[in-house]
């Protein structure tokens, strides 16, 4: 019998396993993130050359070290690989957490192909087109990116979690929101 655990690894559940085995696996993981920690923000990350899944874990990795320079504080998240369908090319979608304090977008609109600058969380990512979004509980993000378990790819890892769950006194910035005193990085 395979549980959950099974997963931790980052390995995907087995071919084996129908629709509904993967369905239940993607609710419990989704659950489970949700309740994880407390999550600042939902990303996705593109590339703008071809990656395999390991390279795109590789830049992902790298972006969220960036990231604890430029917060100043300790960032986890989950972060998972999907294979597009127009195309296969990969990407990486991530539930984020330490960045409340941060700016999320700074409002403008780069040029094609101008990625990496520092004015905010969605123009910092160096390898491509970002989207960042403050994350919502009741959107859905959470089992968004639990899905990816489930595919074929499953290409997905926990990233510097704390092991106290974090709290207001913790986790800097936590006073303001998304609209109010966000940081520039």
């Amino acid at each position: 019998m395979h549980t959950l655990s099974h997963c931790s690894k980052g390995e995907g559940v087995p071919k084996h396993w129908n629709a509904a085995n993967q369905e239940l696996v993607k609710e419990t993981m989704g659950n489970w993130l949700g309740e994880l920690a407390p999550w600042d923000a939902f990303v996705t990350w593109t590339f703008d050359r071809i990656v395999t899944a390991n390279g795109a874990m590789f830049w992902g990795k790298r972006h969220l070290k960036w990231l604890e320079k430029a917060a100043e504080q300790p960032v986890y998240g989950f972060v998972a690989a999907e294979r597009g369908e127009n195309g296969g090319l990969i990407h990486l979608h991530g539930l984020l957490g330490n960045l409340k304090h941060m700016n999320f977008y700074c409002g403008n609109r780069l040029a094609h192909g101008q990625f990496g600058n520092k004015c905010c969380l969605t123009h910092a990512w160096p390898c491509g087109y970002a989207r960042v979004f403050p994350y919502n509980p009741q959107k859905g993000a959470k089992h968004y990116v639990a899905k990816y378990i489930t595919k074929d790819l499953a290409a997905w890892e926990l990233f510097g979690l704390p092991i106290a769950s974090q709290t207001a006194f913790g986790h800097k910035g936590a006073e303001f929101t998304q609209n109010q005193g966000g940081k520039s990085i």
